[in-house]
C-alpha cells in the first residue's frame, strides 16, 4: 500500500493496467484449462510482462485469482442498497439475490473456481468475505432483534458456507433455477433459522 500512494499519476495508471492484464490473462486461461494446471508463465506470457514483474504485484497464482474475485465483489457490494428489518428483504429481493445475480454472469469463471479443479484456499477466503458481508447486511435485524441466541459471527459463517454450498449446487443444473429463485428458496431454507437465532417469533 505505501508504494501505491507514492506513485506519480502515470506510475499509478501503469500499475493498474499491469493488475488488469495478468487478471484479464488468469481469467482467459482459466476458461481453457483447470486453474490447478495454470502456470505463473503462462499467464505472463499472456499478460506479456516480465516474471520479477509479476511477483511486484502478487506473491502467486492464489493472490492474482484472489484479486480477480475481490473486484468482482467489490462491484456487486457497490450496488447494494440497504436491508429492511421489517420485510428482510434488499432493494425489494432476498439478500442473497445479489450474489446469485452476480455468479449468473460469471458463470463460467464460478464453476471452474469451484470445481474440483479449482482452489481450496481462495474459496476458503471467498467464504471468509461473505460472511463478513453478511454480517455488515444483518446489523438492521441485528439492532432490533428481540433476542440474539447464537453469535452473530458464527451465524454470517452459517449462511456463507450455505450459499457457496447452493452456488455449487446451482451451477451443476442442467436447467438452472433463475437467480431470483435461487435467491428466495435459499431464503426459504436459511431464514427461519437466522430469525430463530435472533428471537423472533416469525
Amino acid at each position: 500500500m505505501t508504494l501505491i500512494r507514492h506513485m506519480s499519476t502515470s506510475e499509478d495508471r501503469r500499475f493498474q493496467r499491469t493488475r488488469q492484464a495478468l487478471q484479464q490473462a488468469l481469467l482467459t486461461l482459466i476458461n481453457e484449462q483447470p486453474f490447478d494446471q495454470i502456470t505463473v508463465q503462462q499467464v505472463i506470457d499472456r499478460a506479456d510482462v516480465a516474471r520479477k514483474t509479476f511477483y511486484a504485484h502478487y506473491a502467486d497464482l492464489h493472490e492474482l485469482l484472489w484479486d480477480c474475485l475481490e473486484q468482482f465483489f467489490a462491484e456487486t457490494v457497490a450496488a447494494l442498497g440497504r436491508a429492511d428489518s421489517d420485510t428482510l428483504l434488499l432493494d425489494g429481493k432476498p439478500l442473497s439475490y445479489s450474489i446469485f445475480r452476480h455468479v449468473a454472469d460469471h458463470v463460467a469463471f464460478y464453476r471452474l473456481i469451484l470445481s474440483a479443479h479449482g482452489s481450496a484456499a481462495v474459496v476458503a477466503r471467498l467464504i471468509e468475505f461473505m460472511a463478513q458481508q453478511s454480517y455488515e447486511l444483518h446489523a438492521p435485524f441485528r439492532a432490533v432483534a428481540p433476542r440474539i441466541t447464537v453469535p452473530p459471527h458464527l451465524i454470517a459463517h452459517h449462511l456463507a458456507g450455505a450459499v457457496v454450498g447452493s452456488i455449487v449446487w446451482w451451477l451443476k443444473q442442467p436447467d438452472p433455477p433463475s437467480p431470483e429463485t435461487m435467491a428466495y428458496t435459499f431464503s426459504q431454507l436459511a431464514a427461519p433459522g437466522v430469525m430463530n437465532a435472533l428471537g423472533f417469533d416469525e
